[in-house]
């Protein structure tokens, strides 16, 4: 078995030599076999190892019996332990099921372990077994391609040497090795989906269909994985064109390119998109067929709410976001005149000038706009849209409702609640940065202009 976790280490590239490994260790049977071989490798590698264990303080005396023994194991083999134990009930308040928080927080410990100890990689215990059991509940759940490759043997710093090994080969190992290890009682219960699978799934395929099921899954995996590289290096080269913007929460996409690609590679930088926003663990096929039906539907405006990520088309674009609080916006605020004025709420600033006379050209922009000062009545009040508003739009007859200019201007929805807009005694001035009103404009005989500019503040849009 030595021979085969060596020719796994040197075939996915997992060590180079002279490293520090932060190796989880659990005291199960598969983590306690995968820290034997890589102390025996140790030297052969020039590697420096770190025992590292987290107790996630759920079976009470046995889990702190499981860390007492790593923390003994460490010892034993003159090696350096690292451990932590979470708060009683820390996992079941995390807003998710046990298991995710726990995979969560194990990660992070690992993470933060190997930073502390300059690791370049971390070593996991993961098997051929836990290879087959992995496919099988990504295909019973639904999955897409990527989620059909199964566990990749790396990924990062994180390494899995023993990925290519079954557990009996590690349990004939271990007792031929006189290896002790420690049992998880949590793992002989069926009452989660992947030791249902362990337990009653694969001992009736094995007995019924396959008695070589495990490899046999292991090795579509492996073929898969081939598959999905080539695919997602495609997807990498055609990326680039499809991003707009890439911005805190989202991901802005271009629609009319993702649209022209093959659903194998638009589906990609989707995934792409989701990954950098840290979903794409929770991606699966059903969700990429959402992503496929906004890109390529007739709608110009289409949402989709997925698990942590939001799906929302916006004419040409299609934004991949985290969920936003959906609190509603209330700003209000006296333009000063001359002067500046922050709206908080908008996130934007307004800023205010008095001109003797009209330009020879009025330089009108989204952010410019310009008045007959003269013809306002009253304060100037900056605010948020509200249902029914009207303005009379600038060289038109007749008023139109701003969810209309709106529609017409492609502003999205999203957008839209934030929107400042200037009003006095007479009615709306303008909808910044969308459309300016008849009211009170610049004309021959204007006396005094008032300019008004905005900009955004926070680098937050409006």
């Amino acid at each position: 078995m030595l021979a085969k976790v060596r020719d796994t280490i040197e075939r996915h590239g997992m060590l180079s030599g002279k490293e520090t490994v932060v190796v989880s260790v659990s005291g199960g049977v598969d983590s306690a076999v995968l820290l034997h071989v890589l102390s025996r490798l140790k030297d052969e590698y020039s590697l420096k190892l770190i025992v590292a264990h987290l107790n996630h303080n759920l079976r009470a005396k046995e889990s702190l019996r499981d860390m007492n023994f790593v923390r003994t194991l460490a010892k034993g083999l003159g090696l350096k332990f690292a451990g932590k134990t979470l708060g009683a009930g820390e996992l079941k308040k995390a807003g998710r099921s046990v298991q995710e928080a726990a995979r969560e927080k194990r990660y992070a410990f690992l993470d933060e372990t190997a930073e502390k100890f300059g690791a370049a990689r971390i070593a996991l215990g993961h098997t051929e077994d836990d290879q087959a059991e992995t496919v099988l509940m990504r295909l019973l759940k639904g999955s897409s391609l990527s989620g059909l490759t199964g566990i990749p043997p790396v990924r990062g710093r994180f390494i899995r040497p023993l990925v290519e090994v079954s557990r009996a080969e590690i349990e004939a190992y271990a007792q031929k090795a006189d290896i002790d290890h420690v049992v998880d009682s949590s793992n002989l219960k069926d009452k989660y989906l992947r030791n249902d699978i362990r337990l009653n799934l694969i001992p009736y395929l094995k007995k019924n269909y396959n008695p070589n099921i495990i490899e046999t899954l292991a090795r579509t995996a492996s073929v898969l994985r081939a598959d999905d590289d080539y695919l997602e290096e495609a997807a990498r080269l055609s990326t680039p064109a499809s991003v707009l913007e890439k911005r805190r929460g989202a991901v802005v996409l271009e629609r009319s390119n993702l649209a022209a690609l093959h659903e194998a590679l638009s589906s990609r930088v989707f995934l792409f998109a989701a990954e950098l926003l840290g979903k794409r663990a929770e991606i699966s096929s059903t969700h990429i067929k959402s992503f496929i039906k906004i890109i390529k539907g007739r709608k110009p405006n289409a949402t989709a709410d997925l698990p942590g990520v939001k799906l929302t088309r916006e004419y040409g674009r299609v934004i991949v976001s985290l969920p936003e609080d959906r609190k509603p916006v209330f700003f209000k605020a006296t333009l000063k005149v001359p002067g500046s004025t922050v709206v908080r709420g908008a996130e934007v600033v307004f800023k205010a000038t008095l001109l003797k006379k009209a330009p020879a050209r009025l330089a009108v922009g989204e952010k410019t706009a310009y008045f007959d000062f003269d013809g306002i009545e009253g304060p100037v009040t900056v605010r948020q849209i509200s249902p029914g508003d009207k303005m009379a739009p600038l060289g038109m007859r007749g008023t139109k409702k701003l969810k209309e200019i709106f529609i017409e201007k492609k502003v999205p929805r999203p957008l839209r609640a934030k929107v400042p807009v200037l009003v006095c005694g007479a009615g709306m001035l303008w909808a910044a940065g969308v459309r300016q009103s008849e009211l009170c404009k610049v004309k021959k005989g204007t006396v005094r202009v008032l300019k008004v500019e905005f900009r955004e503040v926070k680098g937050r849009a409006v």
